[in-house]
């Protein structure tokens, strides 16, 4: 055989099998989308979780389309939301009323269910995705979410159920200690009989002296009428007045008091701390003249508190000879300035000269 008939056949074969699987697919397959006849429908979402493009459209559980298109909703005066465009096929009929509802399985597989329908018509399609109508869709609730209610409810009712054996539990020893209930109510019954009696007792106190209780309160209620007639209006002013002044010289006492607290400050802190206000480096000086006179008078004493019979001031005051000395030196020194006088004046004299005629004084030696 030849070699290109054998290609020949070859190719044939493999363009008649191909054409045979084309055929196939068209017929028996789920993509021959295209070579069927679609309608187009618009539905509006407040939000549409999940959806895609290619997300299958059912009704009562049979595909009938699929989402073509999403879009957010950005018309003019319309709430946020988005638009999903579905296609249908055409020979599905959609009964008017029924809504398109997004619904999600336990496992996250989305779809969107056309609810059934109460009208008597058909919902209105269009051939143009553009130009199709719209309706209003809704989203099912999120099984997971649902899964999670049921979880926390199971979860509740198990708190519930501990709650409940713990009150048997409690209830059992109640019962456990039903030998105990008759005393107590034995008790209870006595303690009602006694506030019986005491509140029998009262009532009686009331009536005994309803005849006392009747000027007391007249009493009571002639004070307070004179209470209101003594605050009149001018009284209340003067009142609101003195407690209005009282409350400005309040509020100086507490400024005069912070400003004060640096000095406290100082009064109070250690002898060996810096003071920080003028008072209290005055009396850090006071204390500092008050130690040194301490000292110097602490010589002129005895540690029986005596005065010092050994200290210069104290012989100075006790002995007659220490002053009979200071006079002699003051006699001493008096005849010393009175020699000294004439000396003075004498060089008065000569300093006028000098003064009055500064060439004497060369005129003398050249005359020598």
């Amino acid at each position: 055989m030849n070699e290109r008939v054998m290609q020949f056949r070859i190719g044939m074969f493999v363009i008649v099998a191909g054409l045979v699987l084309t055929m196939m697919i068209i017929w028996f397959g789920e993509s021959p989308s295209l070579l069927r006849d679609h309608v187009y429908l618009k539905a509006r979402f407040a939000e549409a979780p999940g959806v895609a493009e290619g997300t299958p459209v059912r009704k009562s559980g049979i595909r009938i389309g699929q989402v073509s298109a999403i879009e957010f909703d950005e018309r003019p005066n319309q709430p946020e939301g988005v638009i999903v465009t579905l296609s249908l096929e055409a020979k599905y009929k959609i009964r008017e009323g029924a809504t398109p509802k997004v619904s999600r399985s336990l496992i996250g597989d989305v779809a969107i269910d056309m609810e059934p329908g109460t009208g008597t018509g058909h919902v209105a399609t269009s051939r143009d995705p553009a130009h199709a109508p719209m309706v209003e869709g809704s989203v099912a609730p999120d099984p997971a979410k649902a899964l999670a209610a049921a979880t926390q409810a199971f979860e509740k009712a198990g708190d519930t159920l501990k709650t409940i054996d713990e009150a048997f539990v409690g209830l059992s020893k109640i019962t456990k200690n039903a030998d105990q209930v008759g005393p107590f109510l034995t008790t209870w019954s006595d303690t009602g009989k006694r506030v019986s009696a005491a509140a029998d007792k009262i009532n009686g106190f009331i009536a005994n002296n309803e005849t006392d209780f009747k000027p007391a309160v007249t009493n009571l209620k002639a004070v307070s009428e004179k209470l209101n007639a003594t605050l009149d209006p001018e009284t209340q002013k003067a009142l609101k007045r003195g407690l209005g002044q009282f409350a400005a010289a309040s509020e100086r006492l507490n400024t005069s008091l912070t400003d004060a607290a640096p000095l406290f400050k100082d009064l109070g802190a250690p002898v060996d701390a810096q003071p920080k206000t003028d008072f209290g480096q005055t009396v850090r000086r006071l204390n500092v003249i008050t130690s040194d006179i301490n000292l110097l008078t602490s010589t002129l004493r005895t540690k029986e508190g005596r005065l010092n019979p050994n200290g210069t001031l104290q012989r100075l005051m006790a002995k007659s000879e220490i002053y009979d000395n200071l006079n002699h030196m003051v006699i001493a020194a008096n005849e010393t300035f009175g020699g000294l006088k004439p000396v003075v004046a004498a060089l008065r004299v000569f300093a006028e000269k000098v003064s009055r005629d500064p060439s004497a004084l060369t005129r003398g030696a050249l005359q020598r």
